[in-house]
């Protein structure tokens, strides 16, 4: 169950972003926002029984550098606990890639999240990043990571 205070903090961390540039590099980037436990089926792939949460940093980064609506990162929970495939995370990273079905400019969104990160005191199910993957014409990411041998879970 989604943590019912997430999408207020969210949107008052982007306002917050929105008026004050020192914040929204500093004070804000160090926010830790928990959004719900760990959704099922991350937890049938391996993920530990931990909560899941996301940095002012990576809020920063998803709303205003890739341009993820913020009415799309208030669905964050939602889109986790149903998504389209679930792929191994790449480059030595233990993680995983969820390819969901919301879209951005023909593109999937994918979110990354990183399992047992500390964070402070507290371990979380981290939100690395959350993007829309663009891909070569004629073969989408999820076949391509498909070919790769890296599914783990598929809708």
């Amino acid at each position: 169950m989604e943590n019912s205070a997430f999408k207020a903090a969210l949107g008052l961390l982007i306002k917050s972003m929105m008026h004050d540039d020192v914040a929204r590099q500093h004070t804000n980037h160090q926010v830790v926002l928990p959004i719900g436990p760990t959704p099922q089926v991350l937890l049938d792939i391996g993920m530990p029984s931990l909560q899941v949460a996301i940095l002012g940093k990576v809020v920063d980064k998803v709303y205003f550098e890739h341009g993820i609506p913020k009415g799309t990162i208030e669905r964050l929970y939602s889109l986790l606990e149903a998504p389209k495939a679930i792929f191994k995370g790449q480059q030595g990273n233990p993680g995983a890639a969820v390819i969901t079905y919301e879209v951005k400019n023909m593109a999937p969104i994918i979110i990354a999240v990183h399992p047992n990160k500390q964070i402070g005191r507290v371990a979380y199910n981290n939100i690395a990043s959350m993007y829309a993957k663009t891909t070569r014409p004629g073969e989408s990411i999820e076949d391509r990571w498909t070919r790769e041998g890296l599914l783990l879970w598929k809708a």
